[in-house]
């Protein structure tokens, strides 16, 4: 198991292909630029909806010198976004040049998804995952708005991409991946818990090396690059974490947030999100749902970490005495978050894109739901076919993980989409080389079994809303 020439093979690597020699990535670069620049100057949007504002009115109380506070619901987040929308003000004059930074971001990524499809396949499958990253539409949507997502998937595939960049070379470069890891706990919450996941790529074998001995060579070669990446990621985010938890009433990591969620997923009322035809869509309704349900804790008079912690007791309690609801709710949490429209069907049936001809507005709708399947149907069957090493840890505990979490708690599409490039990556690779993808899926009667089994069930998950998207659907 010659472990010390898989890690000089690829710090080698490392090295060949950066991708910025590539033609293709920069074509893929160009289209990318036109594509997120063109909405954002034919429909320059200064207005904010929903999350945005929250995020917006916060940015306004750091400018004021107030530091991260709650929102007008009293609710608590975390603090990476508020700051950056600050930043922007400050730095910019504008709140709305957080969308340039978010520009830079999202090509940014696409040299990670360059970099990391190259590091797990091949320079084909890199290309592959560039341009499919370049023309998703949600993505290419989210770099026009206030909400994280660009970010926060501009932050995860940092960490993807440090900590099996750590792995092939120092275990000092596990820094790297433990304060992108922190970013991502700081911008957020729900990145919390991501750490075990990390830390189990860095002592995890090589692709293609299996065996006990060869887990037992990963541990003796790698646990130093586990280790700094723990101290990292704990000395990145312990400064916010002491300063928040004195300020906000209690021990909190990064966002005080989880009891509203619960409250939202665990209630009298069905599990509610926001996607078009598809949730709550006025402060009126909104709150005449709301009504439906048990009274919320205070959110004015106790602090923000106190409220939360009696939100998630009372959900806990409301578990307790209905566990067939909750476990019943659990498909159409999932349901709600692999619903293939998204925040830009909102976007273009509530005509926030006005004069848009309406055969583009179908074709960009339909264009949004046929990328959805694919990323998540037909993703996860080469995920399953391909997933292998390092990256498999990565992607695919990140993946899982974030699933958990909605399952129990709350679904909605917006946090599905950064982890969509982890599965853009394994899709990539059956376009790259789908004869031998199909060969390896087919030689694997468990795999085969897994992706039999799991299919039919996401397809019927995404078809559970899919309709939502077309106005015809309610007539």
């Amino acid at each position: 198991m010659g472990s010390v020439e898989d890690q000089s093979s690829n710090q080698d690597k490392w090295g060949k292909v950066k991708g910025l020699d590539d033609l293709w990535f920069w074509g893929a670069i160009v289209v990318a630029i036109l594509l997120r620049v063109l909405p954002m100057f034919v429909w320059p949007d200064a207005e904010c909806t929903r999350d945005e504002c929250i995020y917006k009115t916060m940015a306004i109380k750091i400018l004021d010198g107030e530091g991260l506070t709650t929102s007008r619901k009293g609710w608590l987040t975390a603090p990476g976004y508020p700051y950056l929308l600050a930043f922007s003000a400050w730095f910019f004059g504008s709140m709305q040049a957080v969308k340039k930074t978010q520009l830079v971001m999202s090509l940014i990524s696409m040299w990670m998804v360059y970099r990391i499809g190259d590091r797990a396949d091949g320079k084909r499958t890199a290309r592959v995952a560039t341009w499919m990253f370049a023309l998703h539409p949600t993505i290419i949507f989210f770099v026009g708005t206030m909400w994280t997502e660009t970010s926060y998937t501009f932050l995860l595939l940092g960490a993807v991409l440090s900590m099996l960049w750590a792995r092939d070379g120092s275990f000092w470069r596990a820094i790297l991946a433990g304060v992108f890891v922190g970013f991502c706990v700081l911008f957020r919450g729900a990145a919390t818990y991501l750490a075990p996941i990390w830390v189990l790529a860095a002592i995890w074998p090589d692709s293609g090396v299996t065996g006990l001995k060869a887990v037992k060579d990963g541990l003796v070669l790698r646990w130093k690059h586990g280790l700094v990446f723990v101290v990292a990621l704990v000395l990145f985010v312990a400064p916010y974490s002491i300063h928040a938890s004195k300020r906000h009433g209690g021990f909190m990591i990064a966002d005080a947030t989880i009891g509203h969620v619960m409250y939202l997923g665990n209630n009298d009322f069905e599990p509610l999100t926001f996607d078009y035809g598809n949730g709550m869509l006025t402060g009126v309704i909104y709150s005449r749902y709301l009504r439906t349900g048990r009274r919320p804790c205070s959110r004015r008079m106790v602090p923000p970490v106190q409220s939360s912690k009696c939100e998630v007791k009372r959900a806990m309690e409301w578990i307790g005495d209905n566990p067939g609801e909750f476990v019943s709710r659990i498909p159409l949490r999932c349901a709600q978050m692999l619903n293939p429209n998204t925040f830009l069907t909102r976007h273009i049936r509530w005509g926030y894109w006005h004069g848009m001809p309406f055969w583009l507005k179908e074709l960009v709708v339909a264009y949004i739901i046929f990328t959805s399947v694919l990323i998540t149907g037909w993703g996860t069957v080469c995920a399953i076919t391909r997933a292998r090493g390092p990256y498999g840890v990565l992607a695919v505990g990140t993946v899982c993980y974030h699933m958990f979490t909605i399952a129990v708690m709350y679904g909605m599409t917006r946090f599905r989409l950064p982890l969509e490039p982890l599965w853009i990556i394994y899709l990539a690779m059956f376009f790259a080389q789908p004869k031998e993808t199909m060969t390896l899926l087919t030689s694997s009667w468990w795999r085969l079994g897994l992706s039999a089994f799991l299919l039919p069930i996401l397809l019927g998950l995404m078809w559970w809303f899919l309709l939502t998207g077309y106005p015809g659907f309610w007539t």
